[in-house]
């Protein structure tokens, strides 16, 4: 696992993040679910299947989702279970909704494999070759895939977006299987003000990393927010976009604004030592020119311009083809 993942995973399994996170999905961003309401569930997805026959090994398969979590909501007094997957990504996965039904499916078959073993149904043929009886409920699953990327997804959202072209009579008996997208690149800043925590601010960052402009007024438009980031979010925004916004070692909220000042300064007194040093360095070479234009010898060029024969040279050789 590269750094970016784990700093994907690291933000987002904070429950204050993964509780944000299905708010906007679920609830247009009104603070419903909250932290307390999650419960960490094991990543791994494993699936055996028994085949006929000793001469048959069972077929095993295994995946891993990046966070996965029970989710209990409130509804009128009473709770309603739902499990939520993160699916996180630096770059646009092209096969995202088959593996996202792929590990939707495996998690579905676990449900059923614990209620197999758990609860030793057998009472009736249909019940032993179901594993489970007709009363028997599933925990329905959710995957939510977030693109950590400047760049819009331009990848498929659904299955039939994959399907090669069918006839219309026939794809209305093929099962499509949507994808549930955060990418910053294809939101605007209305998106973004659905989230109540440092999401807002991570997803705006990496939308206008590239355009300095946007980023400063998106700074000054929520300085109070940007001055309160946790650590986790400027880590992960340093990771994804490249930017190398400064830390003290024990530093857990980093006030952004000073930080992307003191970098915009930074930059602009590297700029002005660049530009100041290619300054000296255009009028050395005028001096040259100048010099050997008049006949002076390279000795006197050489205590006055303070320079190399090298450079003597290779004015020399210029002014010749000119």
């Amino acid at each position: 696992m590269g750094k970016k993942d784990i700093a994907e995973k690291c933000y987002t399994e904070d429950n204050r993040i993964f509780a944000d996170i299905v708010n906007y999905m679920f609830f247009d961003g009104k603070e419903t679910v909250r932290a307390e309401d999650l419960q960490e569930l094991n990543v791994e997805e494993v699936f055996l299947e028994e085949t006929e026959g000793k001469q048959h090994p069972p077929i095993g398969m295994q995946r891993s989702r990046d966070v996965l979590k029970r989710v209990s909501i409130r509804r009128d007094r009473q709770a309603v279970y739902v499990l939520v997957s993160l699916e996180n990504q630096s770059e646009v996965h092209y096969a995202m909704p088959v593996r996202n039904m792929l590990n939707d499916a495996m998690r579905y078959m676990k449900q059923v494999d614990d209620k197999r073993r758990t609860q030793h149904y057998g009472g009736t043929p249909a019940e032993f070759l179901s594993g489970i009886s007709k009363q028997d409920k599933l925990v329905p699953i959710v995957t939510i895939v977030i693109l950590f990327q400047d760049q819009p997804w331009d990848g498929p959202t659904s299955l039939y977006e994959m399907l090669e072209d069918t006839d219309e009579e026939i794809l209305r008996y093929v099962q499509d299987y949507k994808i549930h997208l955060i990418a910053p690149g294809n939101m605007d800043e209305s998106e973004f003000e659905k989230f109540h925590s440092s999401m807002r601010e991570v997803m705006g960052f990496i939308k206008y990393s590239k355009d300095k402009e946007q980023m400063k007024r998106l700074i000054q438009k929520d300085e109070d927010r940007f001055r309160n980031m946790e650590r986790e979010a400027i880590q992960l925004i340093n990771l994804i976009t490249g930017t190398d916004i400064r830390m003290e070692k024990d530093e857990e909220v980093v006030d952004m604004c000073k930080a992307w000042s003191d970098m915009a300064a930074e930059e602009r007194e590297i700029g002005y030592a660049s530009g100041k040093a290619e300054g000296q360095r255009e009028n050395k070479q005028r001096v040259i020119e100048n010099m050997l234009k008049r006949g002076y010898p390279d000795d006197d060029i050489l205590e006055i311009a303070e320079c190399t024969s090298r450079e003597i040279n290779e004015i020399r050789v210029c002014m010749a083809d000119c």
